[in-house]
C-alpha cells in the first residue's frame, strides 16, 4: 500500500497522497493544501507570521520575539531532525502561500514514548478555514499509514479552545494534564494532554 523504496515513498488515497525520496523531500496532498519541508525561501514568511504573540504564546518551544534568525535556525534543523528520523515540520501551503506548519516530533523523554507528538501553527489569515484541521488529518494518515504508528499524542496549553476542538474533529481524546514550559511566556503552563489510536482515526475518517 505503501513504504520506502527505491523509488521513495508514494500512497494515494481517496482525499490525500504523498511522495518524495524520503522525509526530507516529502510531500502530502490534501484536497486544498499542499504540505511540503520548510526551505529558505520561506524564513521572511516565518518571521513575519510569528511577530504574533498570539500564535507564539501557544507554541511550547517557539522563543518571543521571533527573529529572522530564528526563522534560519529552524530551517536548519528541521531538514536535519527530517534526515536523522528525529522529526517531520511541513510547510503548510493553500492557493495564497504559506498558511502554517505542521509536523510530527518524537521525545525520548515522554512516558508515551515512541508515540509521536503532532504540533501545528495557522497563519492568523487563515483561522476558522478548517486549515489545522486538513492538514493535521494528512499529517496523521502519513504517520498511521505510512509509518505504522499505533498512536499519536498531541494536546494543547489550556486556555487554547481552538487547538482542542481542532483536536476533537481529528478523533483525539484526553488522557491527562500536565504542565509545560512556554518558551514565549517564560513560565510553565497548565496542559491537557491528548490521545490518538490508528483505530480510532480510521472510524473518525470513516
Amino acid at each position: 500500500m505503501t513504504g520506502l523504496s527505491a523509488g521513495g515513498l508514494s500512497w494515494r488515497g481517496e482525499d490525500y497522497a504523498w511522495h518524495g525520496q524520503g522525509w526530507p523531500e516529502l510531500v502530502i496532498e490534501t484536497p486544498r493544501l499542499r504540505l511540503r519541508a520548510p526551505a529558505a525561501a520561506d524564513v521572511d514568511a516565518f518571521a513575519a507570521e510569528l511577530a504574533d504573540f498570539d500564535i507564539v504564546r501557544m507554541l511550547a518551544r517557539v522563543p518571543w520575539p521571533y527573529s529572522r534568525m530564528d526563522a534560519v535556525s529552524f530551517v536548519t534543523g528541521a531538514r536535519a531532525d527530517a534526515e536523522g528520523r528525529h522529526g517531520l515540520h511541513l510547510v503548510v501551503e493553500d492557493g495564497n502561500g504559506l498558511a502554517g506548519l505542521v509536523g510530527l516530533s518524537y521525545s525520548p523523554v515522554s512516558l508515551f514514548a515512541p508515540a509521536p507528538e503532532l504540533g501545528y501553527w495557522i497563519a492568523r489569515s487563515r483561522w476558522g478555514h478548517g486549515i489545522a484541521t486538513e492538514a493535521g488529518r494528512g499529517v496523521l494518515a502519513f504517520a498511521f499509514e505510512a509509518l505504522g504508528a499505533k498512536a499519536v499524542r498531541s494536546g494543547a496549553f489550556h486556555d487554547n479552545p481552538a487547538s482542542l476542538a481542532v483536536q476533537a474533529k481529528l478523533g483525539f481524546e484526553v488522557v491527562g494534564r500536565s504542565h509545560v514550559f512556554c518558551l514565549a511566556r517564560g513560565a510553565e503552563v497548565a496542559h491537557i494532554d491528548t490521545m490518538l489510536t490508528r483505530g480510532r482515526f480510521r472510524e473518525v475518517c470513516a
